[in-house]
């Protein structure tokens, strides 16, 4: 990602032309200032005004996605808005949560092998993404989302983690329809639970310390599945 310095990185005004050509309603406008996190949501779905202050790599990666999935993105946004603010600590239902957690390490998923998928729900790292890295390249497809994830990336180390939203559909599936099921999935209702952690250097090409199987040793990257509570344990 050399591109990316911030010397060479594109400003707000060639992404604002990239949404335009792109036919995207939304526009990457110059920060007014200090704005609340929901305010922020507010006004791009009154305005259609994404605030962007050029030199941000996290601005920048935000925008990024918003070019990459428009449908996803307006769906989290839409999250936001509908639920606005709740009597929790920080001001967020659990919908809300999960749309953070997305829009800042969400990491989109489209696989349709149930076993890859249970593997990995069961922390089963090295079983399902080494010994079955094959199968992984074949049949899963991971896209970044979160432009906290993407800044990150940038400047990888091993214990990156995102929360992966599962698409049941096959890798081979256009980002365009990705976007489509990612957005209607979102709009069904998510919560942080359907969300899977995932260490992204178990992803096939992603490991940049390229360790092979011995990344996959790091218990405190790839950690085990917590016990469950033994029966009669809390009566």
């Amino acid at each position: 990602m050399r591109w990316l310095a911030r010397d060479r990185a594109p400003s707000r005004e060639v992404l604002d032309n990239w949404a335009r050509e792109a036919g995207l309603p939304q526009r990457f406008v110059a920060a007014p200032g200090a704005l609340s996190a929901l305010d922020y949501e507010r006004r791009i779905a009154s305005h259609g005004e994404i605030a962007t202050r050029d030199g941000v790599l996290h601005d920048l990666f935000n925008a990024l996605s918003w070019l990459a999935f428009p449908r996803t993105k307006a769906a989290l946004n839409a999250v936001h808005v509908r639920e606005g603010a709740s009597a929790t600590g920080n001001a967020r239902n659990r919908r809300r949560d999960a749309a953070t957690l997305l829009d800042e390490s969400g990491l989109i998923v489209a696989c349709a092998d149930p076993s890859l998928i249970d593997g990995w729900r069961r922390h089963a790292w090295r079983e399902t993404f080494w010994t079955r890295r094959a199968d992984v390249e074949r049949a899963l497809a991971a896209h970044a989302l979160g432009h906290g994830l993407l800044e990150k990336l940038s400047n990888p180390y091993r214990s990156i983690t995102a929360h992966a939203l599962v698409l049941s559909v096959p890798s081979s599936t256009s980002l365009a329809d990705v976007d489509a099921v990612a957005a209607d999935r979102i709009a069904a209702g998510v919560e942080p639970c359907a969300l899977l952690p995932l260490p992204v250097a178990a992803l096939p090409g992603w490991d940049s310390e390229s360790l092979g199987i011995a990344l996959f040793y790091d218990v405190a990257v790839f950690r085990a599945p917590r016990a469950a509570p033994a029966r009669g344990a809390q009566e």
